[in-house]
Formats: structure tokens, C-alpha cells, sequence
């Protein structure tokens, strides 16, 4: 997955870049959440020494898309099978209501997965896995292209 954006700020070796979303940004809807925004501020490696003003593509790697979906999604289901699946057999076993005590399982261990991905969070973000790699300088602030034009 390949987007554009302006690098706005450089902060030691990482460049803040300004990407607005495209339309397979809004069908995820994962950084949307709680923003009207169609802009989006993404804190790269810059690996190819961008100043700020330059136009850069950025690139995602499909496999770390669903790897980050994997992540997203499916820890909180398989979280949610086992907090009902835990909680019906609980109740059964200690005679109290097996479909409250799945549904209030289910609830807790969902919760749970999501405050684990995000006490994760940080290490993702600091191995930079998840993060779009800057491919090229599409246009300098000199309104030349990466070739020097």
C-alpha cells in the first residue's frame, strides 16, 4: 500500500510526515477513530534525509497490514470465544448462570486483549514494524524531484 505526504517537521532522525487518507484508509477506519480529520500525522525514520516541505511516498508492506490487522481483530475475538467459553464452563462447574457468567467473561477477556495491545503499543511503535517506510522524494521543496530536475 503506497500513500503521499509532506514532511512538516524533522525530529533528529525521524521525519513528521502529512498524509492525507485515502479511500482504503476510511474502508480500515483504525486511526479514524475519534477524528473527523482526512489528514494524518505519521512519525517516520528518514532514511532518505528529507527536508521539511519535501512530497514523499510511503509504503506499507501488505504483509505488515495484516499482520497489524491480525493484531487489531483477532486477539480481541479469540479473547472473547475463551472469556465465554472460560465463563460457561465456571458457571457450570460452581452452579451459577453459564450464559451470564460467559457473557461477563467474554466482556472482561475482550477488554483485557484491547488494554494489552495498547500497553504493546509503544514497543510496536519503536521497532517501527507497523510504520510506512519512506521509498522515494517525490518533490523537493525546491519543486525538483528526487533526480536532482
Amino acid at each position: 500500500m503506497n500513500e503521499f505526504g509532506e514532511i512538516v517537521d524533522i525530529q533528529e532522525d525521524n521525519a513528521v510526515v502529512m498524509v492525507r487518507r485515502s479511500s482504503a484508509c476510511s474502508k480500515c477506519g483504525a486511526c479514524q477513530m475519534g477524528s473527523h480529520s482526512d489528514e494524518m500525522i505519521l512519525t517516520i525514520p528518514n532514511v532518505l534525509k528529507g527536508e521539511v516541505g519535501d512530497f514523499v511516498e510511503l509504503e506499507l508492506a501488505s504483509g505488515q497490514v495484516l499482520k497489524a490487522s491480525a493484531i487489531t481483530y483477532l486477539i480481541p475475538l479469540a479473547a472473547l470465544i475463551l472469556g465465554v467459553a472460560a465463563g460457561f464452563l465456571l458457571g457450570g462447574l460452581y452452579g451459577f448462570n453459564q450464559e451470564l457468567g460467559g457473557a461477563l467473561l467474554g466482556l472482561l477477556f475482550t477488554a483485557l486483549s484491547f488494554l494489552v495491545i495498547r500497553a504493546l503499543e509503544p514497543y510496536f511503535q519503536k521497532g517501527h514494524q507497523f510504520s510506512p517506510k519512506m521509498v522515494q522524494i517525490i518533490k523537493t521543496k525546491k519543486g525538483e524531484n528526487d533526480n536532482g530536475k
